[in-house]
């Protein structure tokens, strides 16, 4: 019986893999389920069997792609703004242009904007988790700090400058990092 559940495990994340592969390639509507059957080397049944529907198996496979991606961003070290950042900025450049892809067509599918919101509420933790230190424990200032802190570390604001910019990886990284310092200086500033 393991033995069956652990095949049928490794089938399911197969058909998840097949999938961030063909969502990285191709936008949303052009990725078919028989596409990512075929991709994964199943039955466009098993899929169906195992997921239900496009939105089932897009929903399954964000959740379970954002445990990792919530994995590789933890920082070197705790409350280490530069640590962080860097984390962060590795984790955008290796998801850019699936990131992208998402964002743009997040109006045209109610599954893919539930896991955006989701996206955006684990980011959310990160950055209470990563940026601890220059958070009130409760309160409406650490949600207005959550709030700037949000606005400087998110994704748009990396697409501007790697992609449309150009910056380097380097570029972008120092840009960002400024920006959180200038933030964690005025919450010192402003203490409570």
């Amino acid at each position: 019986m393991g033995a069956r559940a652990e095949a049928a495990e490794q089938t399911r994340v197969r058909i998840m893999e097949a999938a961030v592969t063909l969502f990285t390639e191709r936008d949303p509507e052009a990725v078919t389920l028989d596409a990512i059957a075929a991709h994964a080397g199943v039955t466009l049944q098993t899929v169906l069997r195992k997921f239900g529907s496009k939105d089932g198996l897009f929903e399954a496979t964000v959740a379970h792609k954002s445990a990792e991606v919530m994995q590789a961003r933890q920082p070197e070290r705790a409350d280490d703004p530069a640590a962080a950042v860097r984390a962060l900025c590795a984790s955008y450049a290796e998801l850019g242009e699936r990131n992208w892809r998402m964002l743009r067509y997040e109006a045209h599918s109610p599954a893919l904007h539930m896991a955006l919101v989701n996206a955006r509420a684990l980011h959310r933790r990160w950055l209470a988790g990563s940026f601890a230190a220059l958070l009130p424990r409760r309160g409406a200032e650490r949600e207005r700090r959550l709030d700037a802190l949000f606005s400087v570390t998110d994704f748009y604001l990396w697409k501007l400058w790697r992609m449309d910019l150009g910056r380097s990886p380097a570029e972008t990284e120092a840009i960002m990092l400024g920006l959180v310092q200038t933030l964690a200086a005025a919450f010192a500033g402003g203490r409570r």
